[in-house]
């Protein structure tokens, strides 16, 4: 059985996928990390050269290295996203450079590549080691402070916050911010950016304040060092929503003290009393947008439109970010208006198969008030856990509210599907789009999954 994600990560991935009639929500990974090297025009196309190349390396071809040609297939396989089959690649080249000694600089590439091909498919528990070791010969090789760590401490981060062990993943961020900040300096846009990915990480993992501050330091240090309009104070702008945005759909126990004495574990019959309203359901009260956030992304609009070389598909994604801040706020009308002017311009764009480009081919969810039974995952290991579900049909309106949601099956508690069905119906979505216009979507299904103590026999 597959191991259960942290139930901080595993709630605050709140844009979703939604597919229509009997295909199933899927949720974003948060801990999202940039691929590795930059891909190559045709992947299909490198990894036959990288083939071909190491089917002559294998054959005795003069000049050929099999080790650098099993090397570079790994990363035509990573640059493709084919993950799984980057792993042997990597591993048999790294066998062979660690016959020049298992700390030799040459062990790294292949070591690296093998880390990160473990880390994202999944295979986090083998990808942690690997790393560690790379991260280890890198220091040794070059020094504590050296900038070619980044990645690695940026991946074994996502890893380690994988498995749960978020205090290390924390520490390594950290570090990596300071590596930044002592090789490039204070307000360089690479320290910026690793200042962001450290806000971005504590916002996934709940630490709502962190995520903040971390932002206001990015944006303070780009200010300053650049200037307040510079396009490298556009992400910690928009970060600083981001945060918000991503508290709106935790848990509503986590904003709020602990549970009331006599509680000694987080459970429902700890929380306390909820209104109903005249059909029976379960009243969840709103939750307020800080309009610090909202004001950062206005001041981002404003330094992409007065940047005639400002990247268009960042304007796009500033746009929909301010489109569903409106949507959290209940604010369809003002969501709308921001909603369809980036649809407009994706279209003008001519890089007509970016992800921007497809933000309105489907509904995405953009608030979803995580039931605290979803976000509680046991701390137990996996053969000791069990899954039930909870799957639920809904329509997802042109306003991006939900309607007629009700649930098509469960394997659960009644109490939890019914608290399942309530947090769907308040959820907010980000419309579909045909023509520029918003249209009402029915047919969605939603399959919540939730992870239980294994019952004793």
């Amino acid at each position: 059985m597959d191991s259960p994600l942290p139930a901080l990560v595993r709630a605050a991935a709140t844009v979703i996928a939604v597919s229509v009639a009997a295909s199933a929500l899927a949720a974003e990974p948060a801990n999202r990390v940039p691929e590795a090297t930059v891909a190559a025009q045709s992947p299909n196309a490198d990894i036959e050269t990288a083939l071909a190349r190491v089917t002559a390396a294998r054959s005795g071809a003069e000049g050929v290295s099999l080790e650098a040609a099993l090397t570079a297939l790994g990363d035509a396989h990573a640059n493709a996203g084919q993950y799984e089959a980057a792993a042997p690649a990597y591993n048999e080249a790294l066998q062979l450079a660690e016959r020049h000694g298992f700390e030799d600089v040459r062990v790294l590439t292949p070591l690296t590549g093998l880390g990160i091909a473990f880390s994202r498919s999944g295979h986090h528990d083998e990808a942690v080691p690997r790393l560690q070791r790379a991260l280890t010969i890198q220091r040794a090789k070059y020094g504590l402070f050296d900038v070619r760590q980044q990645e690695t401490l940026k991946v074994l981060a996502a890893s380690l916050t994988a498995l749960d062990r978020k205090q290390e993943a924390q520490d390594f961020l950290v570090y990596r911010g300071r590596v930044a900040e002592k090789a490039y300096g204070a307000g360089d846009v690479k320290v910026v950016e690793a200042m962001c990915d450290l806000g971005n990480w504590f916002a996934e993992t709940g630490k709502t304040e962190e995520a903040r501050m971390s932002f206001k330091v990015a944006l303070d240090n780009a200010s300053w060092k650049l200037s307040p309009n510079h396009p490298a104070v556009v992400e910690p702008l928009r970060g600083i929503a981001r945060a918000q945005m991503l508290r709106q759909s935790y848990p509503e126990e986590w904003l709020r003290p602990r549970s009331p004495k006599g509680c000694k574990t987080i459970a429902l019959e700890c929380s306390p009393p909820f209104r109903m309203d005249s059909r029976g359901h379960r009243i969840i009260l709103p939750r307020k947008l800080d309009p610090e956030g909202e004001d950062a992304l206005k001041r981002a609009l404003w330094v992409l439109e007065a940047d005639p070389r400002a990247s268009s598909e960042v304007r796009v994604e500033t746009l929909i970010q301010m489109g569903d801040w409106q949507q959290i706020k209940k604010a369809p009308v003002d969501a709308l208006s921001y909603y369809q002017q980036a649809w407009q311009l994706s279209r003008a764009a001519s890089n007509a198969s970016s992800p921007a480009a497809a933000a309105f081919d489907s509904p995405v969810r953009v608030f979803y008030p995580t039931p605290m039974i979803v976000a509680h995952i046991p701390g137990l290991p996996p053969e000791e856990t069990r899954t039930q579900h909870v799957q639920i049909e809904f329509t997802v309106k042109a306003d991006g509210s939900v309607a007629d949601a009700r649930i098509v099956e469960h394997d659960t508690r009644e109490q939890y599907a019914r608290d399942i069905l309530d947090a769907v119906r308040v959820s907010r979505f980000r419309p579909k789009l045909v023509d520029g216009k918003p249209v009402d979507v029915p047919g969605i299904v939603f399959r919540e999954t939730l992870w239980r103590p294994e019952a004793r026999k």
